[in-house]
């Protein structure tokens, strides 16, 4: 029965581990940098309580700029934040 269970746990844990990640920003220029890395965690602190996030492959940035102007009112973001996470989403090369 241990054995089993530890089976279990073994597969969930590497099944676990190979599900992609959410793109972490990486730039040269550190005023940039910070941008985007605010930019992701306000992203992730708005979007996830409600539903599980989207990679910013999935949209383009038209579509990414209505999404958001859709969520926007049900996250309760300000206009500022809504640029930031625009910005992260729209960043990745």
């Amino acid at each position: 029965m241990k054995t089993k269970i530890l089976l279990v746990i073994l597969c969930a844990g590497i099944l676990f581990s190979c599900r992609p990640t959410l793109y972490i920003p990486s730039s040269t220029d550190a005023q940039k940098q910070e941008v985007l890395v605010t930019g992701r965690k306000l992203y992730v602190k708005n979007c996830s309580s409600c539903h599980n996030l989207h990679f910013p492959k999935e949209y383009n940035a038209e579509r990414w700029a209505i999404k958001l102007d859709q969520m926007q009112p049900k996250a309760k973001i300000s206009n500022e934040d809504k640029q930031l996470i625009l910005q992260f989403l729209t960043s990745q090369p």
